[in-house]
């Protein structure tokens, strides 16, 4: 199977987008978008995410203690942009620090443990145990996904 194939083929499954953050070892903020994450168990609740090997914070991630999950809403596109150029990727956002840096502008955040790694050809597929969910109180803004190489809001 060639790359351009598979990668064609994959591009029709639609994927949550999310947005990962962690601290790297000297304090600063790494991000980036991701759209290769699933739920994993509920006893114990864990979540799988594939990070590309070359992708710059690839490292960072899986070296961290914690790591978070944001999951994009509608109308949310423009941070999944912002979080997948090389640029400072934080400037302008609302974070609050605490064990991983939390974009507060997104209502679903999903903290974990990094919970062990698995050679994924490549790419690392890392297991996360989710230790804290942040969710909105009210109503559902439905989902943000990736198909066919663009983002597209998911409402009910």
């Amino acid at each position: 199977m060639d790359a351009d194939t598979f990668r064609h083929a994959m591009a029709q499954l639609a994927a949550p987008l999310t947005v990962l953050t962690c601290y790297a070892p000297d304090g600063g903020l790494i991000g980036l978008t991701v759209n290769a994450v699933c739920s994993v168990s509920a006893r114990p609740p864990l979540v799988a995410v594939c990070l590309n090997r070359t992708n710059y914070s690839h490292d960072f991630v899986v070296s961290a203690e914690r790591v978070c999950l944001h999951v994009l809403e509608p109308g949310q596109q423009e941070l999944a942009f912002r979080f997948a150029k090389p640029i400072d990727r934080f400037a302008g956002q609302n974070v609050r620090h605490g064990a991983v840096p939390e974009l507060t502008d997104v209502r679903l955040r999903i903290i974990c443990a990094p919970d062990g790694v698995r050679d994924g050809g490549d790419h690392t597929i890392l297991l996360g145990r989710v230790v804290e969910v942040t969710s909105p109180e009210e109503g559902d803004a439905g989902g943000l996904v990736w198909h066919r190489r663009a983002p597209h809001p998911l409402s009910w």
